[in-house]
């Protein structure tokens, strides 16, 4: 166990989730109204560039009684975000009386959280170690500072990040790791306020890449747009992802149909990432995942865990009905998108950050009365000390 200070609250640190075993192991648009003491505010409209707005932000504080509707911000059309946002939408307005929801995509589970604290989202989907930097005021969230405190709910998925180079870059020829791709090098990582952007700069900077902006020649797209300009020749370079360490999504298909590619394999050992500034993980990707051939076989990616962020504003009541009816539903979430076959009480807090985020009491009081509690995990009274 590795513990980091908070720059701003001595109780807020971290735990490092780390390796191949443990990570397998472990693993925005606002519209919240509130019939039972609600507050509202916030306004808006979400589009694909992260600007999200609302018809009052009402963060739900009232009893029992209480209705409301809740937009989920999520990411890009094209990515397992927004498909797992849908999912909980329809599943939601199927089999809660209480909650209504709406998927809307946004500029990345990056932009996510900021949107939650400017009171413009009511939830979102985000990851385990975006969570631990809002609720520190680090990385992108340092300027201005995250003023919410942000919990999370159930990890439904992970999202395993890697880099692939095309194959015809002469350039690159005999490049087969990430710490040997030459200065100047074509490259995507995708649009800047997705959790992929930062994971992948997480793992260049281990490899002592700090500034990835000075070192590569960065092109900023939409993530699905990679495939067209790797095949192109526009980029020789690009972020991909395996869902669940076993899944890849739409675009990356087209990618694997259209590119003759290769996965770079990171080189990252389990005890680079335990001795990371943030929350870094390894897990191994069989290389079976792609239809063509790859060198690395199994190949390193750095997983994220995905859960709902929830602001600790929101009642307890209605984040329990959240939880509640999204665990016991598991087979319409499933059935909604490849991406979620993990979906479901086993995996609800395998991904979880243990430490430096909490939470939200909602969710914790289903999870202890359904013997689903794990004692490494922080509440918001610990939290908030």
């Amino acid at each position: 166990m590795s513990m980091v200070d908070s720059n701003k609250f001595d109780r807020r640190s971290v735990i490092k989730t780390v390796g191949a075993g443990a990570t397998a192991g472990m693993l925005g648009l606002a519209g919240c109204s509130g019939n039972g003491g609600g507050n509202g505010n916030g306004n808006g409209n979400g589009n694909g560039n992260g600007n999200g707005n609302g018809n009052g932000n009402g963060d739900g504080n009232g009893g029992g009684s209480e209705s409301v509707s809740w937009t989920i911000g999520t990411s890009g059309e094209e990515t397992a975000t927004h498909a797992s946002g849908v999912a909980f939408s329809s599943v939601m307005n199927d089999n809660s009386d209480r909650i209504q929801m709406s998927a809307q995509t946004t500029g990345g589970t990056t932009a996510n959280n900021r949107l939650i604290d400017q009171g413009q989202i009511d939830i979102a989907q985000s990851t385990h170690n975006l969570l631990w930097r809002a609720n520190r005021d680090a990385g992108p969230y340092a300027d201005p500072p995250i003023e919410k405190t942000i919990c999370q709910t159930f990890s439904y998925m992970t999202l395993d990040i890697f880099l692939v180079k095309r194959q015809e870059a002469s350039d690159l020829e005999g490049v087969t790791r990430v710490e040997n791709l030459p200065e100047g090098t074509s490259i995507s990582f995708g649009p800047r306020g997705t959790s992929a952007w930062d994971a992948a700069n997480d793992g260049l900077s281990i490899l002592g890449i700090e500034n990835s902006q000075d070192y590569f020649n960065v092109s900023t797209m939409g993530l699905g747009d990679q495939a067209d300009a790797m095949n192109d020749g526009r980029i020789d370079v690009c972020t991909c992802y395996t869902a669940n360490q076993e899944t890849l999504i739409g675009w990356i298909q087209q990618l694997d149909a259209q590119v003759d590619v290769d996965v770079l394999e990171w080189g990252i050992s389990e005890d680079q990432a335990a001795s990371a500034d943030v929350p870094v993980s390894v897990a191994e990707v069989p290389g079976d995942t792609w239809n063509q051939e790859i060198t690395h076989d199994p190949y390193t990616a750095l997983p994220l865990g995905y859960t709902t962020a929830i602001p600790a504003e929101i009642s307890n009541d209605l984040v329990y009905e959240y939880t509640k009816v999204l665990m016991e539903n598991v087979q319409p979430v499933r059935d909604a998108s490849a991406v979620l076959s993990r979906h479901g009480p086993d995996f609800a807090t395998e991904w979880l950050q243990p430490s430096g985020v909490p939470v939200h009491p909602g969710a914790e009081q289903y999870y202890k009365e359904n013997d689903m509690w794990d004692e490494s995990l922080t509440t918001l009274d610990e939290f908030e000390g």
